[in-house]
């Protein structure tokens, strides 16, 4: 039996209250049976709340630590997008693993080693960056679309500013404090204007 690895990543609250990663796990263990595979004390690494746009996550990178030393012959994932969301970082990390004689098995996507499965493989990960960038960008015209007539829909706000929530009186809105707000005044001159370096 070969030892494995499972590694389960959601971004967001929303993933989480809706179970993503126990679905995630349930497949992986599932594929575990499935194969001939042993999962040794540790061998379950989740990122919660991990954008899969960085490769600098938690459980990742003890994974990838402990992969190397050559604890684990494979690394069960459900899909390419939950190792990362760019196809550059999951080349990355798909060699990274392959050099240190680990094996990635994708449970959702699985691939081989064919012309057409390796193309399918890339096509997948460019679909995962695309959809992330779209993301991004409605979740960035939304939120200017609220800032305009002077709605805020930030968790956390920004230095030189407090949150205050909408009441029956009065919309939600942001409070100024002058002297952080001078900082961050002086910090846009010092980087931008005069293009100071850090």
């Amino acid at each position: 039996m070969k030892r494995a690895a499972l590694y389960a990543r959601v971004s967001t609250d929303k993933q989480e209250r809706e179970e993503t990663i126990d679905s995630q796990l349930d497949a992986l263990y599932h594929a575990v049976e499935a194969g001939a595979y042993e999962i040794p004390p540790g061998g379950v690494f989740v990122d919660e709340h991990a954008s899969g746009a960085r490769l600098d996550r938690p459980a990742l990178d003890r994974l990838r630590d402990l992969a190397a030393e050559g604890v684990f012959e494979a690394v069960l994932v459900w899909s390419p997008d939950r190792l990362a969301r760019r196809y550059a970082s999951q080349v990355v990390l798909l060699e990274e693993r392959t050099r240190c004689g680990c094996e990635v098995v994708l449970v959702h996507h699985p691939f081989g080693h064919s012309p057409e499965e390796q193309m399918l493989v890339q096509i997948q990960g460019v679909c995962a960056e695309y959809e992330r960038a779209l993301m991004q960008d409605r979740t960035r015209r939304g939120q200017l679309f609220a800032a305009r007539p002077g709605r805020v829909n930030w968790g956390n706000p920004p230095y030189g500013s407090t949150y205050i929530r909408k009441t029956a009186t009065t919309p939600q809105h942001l409070v100024m404090h002058e002297a952080e707000a001078e900082v961050v005044r002086q910090m846009y001159r010092w980087c931008v204007e005069e293009q100071l370096s850090s």
